[in-house]
């Protein structure tokens, strides 16, 4: 089988194309002239070197393909029209070039994220049925995208999965956390505890796979979704697990919307987005990110299989191998 993946340079992609790899299926990967492809160095992977944005590039990474895993995006934007030229605008055009090539297209699936539902209430995970309310311009560019996405469902196979907060090997958003505990600081943002979702990124992998060999996903959007924790369960593991004892750093919100601000005028002189935004801090001061999997676990049997603990532990050895710890 030949597949194409966008985005398979990304944390989540490189474990799906080892995934893929370890099939023996065909692997097309469209990258941007800039990627780094050290990661993907070790598997037989055929390249197409371009943007969501060039229909020519995107005709040629669409050919002959029976499966297309869309996972390219930004998380980090300078502006609310970056994250629409990236996350929506370059799903409309991959999907208007897919609907006009002759290709044997069995299942589009595209990675969405958890960002497009919104944050839930407290003690009720949120459902696939339940009204979205992104509250920050990334997850409102990716609902507009999902929406895109289904909308083609008459003359494509497409599906919309969203994953939850993803960790992992090659992960560096996480890292920043186990850096910060290797200090001996568990930072946290305003007063209330902050409820997570969390999935190891090879049960994530495993649920994409399944969704896309399933003929029960087309045209459904699915949460892919691990275990409820806290963030300070979650901080207080990595400490155990590093051996280290930390201290509890309560930031107030003020002080950090205030610095957010201040990073994002740089990140609107140097041109390169931040990692501290107000945009970003917004999701977090909502204290519950909660999912319920159900739908998925009934149409293809998506059950996380790796827990917190083995998780972090995976983690812990791959960042301290790789010389990021």
């Amino acid at each position: 089988m030949r597949v194409l993946v966008t985005g398979g340079t990304g944390f989540i992609g490189i474990h799906l194309v080892a995934a893929l790899a370890a099939r023996g299926w065909n692997l097309r990967c469209l990258v941007r002239p800039t990627s780094n492809r050290q990661h993907l160095a070790p598997y037989p992977v055929d390249y197409v070197v371009g943007t969501l944005q060039d229909r020519v590039t995107l005709h040629q990474a669409v050919q002959d393909v029976e499966v297309i895993y869309h996972l390219a995006g930004v998380t980090k934007a300078r502006t609310r029209a970056d994250f629409e030229r990236i996350n929506y605008d370059g799903t409309r055009t991959l999907l208007d070039v897919c609907s006009n090539t002759h290709t044997p297209l069995r299942k589009f699936v595209y990675i969405s994220s958890i960002a497009a539902a919104g944050p839930s209430a407290a003690g009720t995970p949120v459902q696939e049925s339940d009204p979205a309310h992104p509250v920050g311009p990334y997850g409102q560019s990716k609902l507009k995208a999902e929406a895109t996405v289904l909308a083609y469902q008459s003359h494509l196979p497409v599906t919309v999965l969203r994953p939850s907060a993803i960790y992992g090997p090659y992960d560096t958003d996480f890292l920043r956390l186990f850096r910060a505990i290797k200090r001996g600081f568990l930072p946290s943002i305003g007063p209330q505890e902050l409820y997570v979702d969390m999935c190891f990124v090879t049960d994530l992998v495993r649920g994409i796979l399944a969704a896309s060999e399933s003929a029960d996903t087309c045209g459904e959007v699915f949460f892919l979704s691990g275990t409820c924790h806290t963030w300070r369960d979650i901080g207080r593991e990595i400490a155990r697990q590093m051996g280290v004892r930390v201290r509890d750093v309560r930031l107030p919100a003020w002080l950090v919307l205030g610095a957010a601000t201040a990073t994002d005028g740089w990140a609107r002189l140097s041109g390169r987005p931040s990692v501290l935004s107000r945009t970003a801090l917004h999701e977090r001061l909502h204290p519950f990110w909660v999912f319920d999997r159900t739908k998925a676990q009934r149409a293809f049997g998506y059950v996380p299989q790796v827990t917190l603990t083995q998780g972090i532990a995976a983690t812990l050895r791959w960042y301290h191998e790789a010389g990021w710890l």
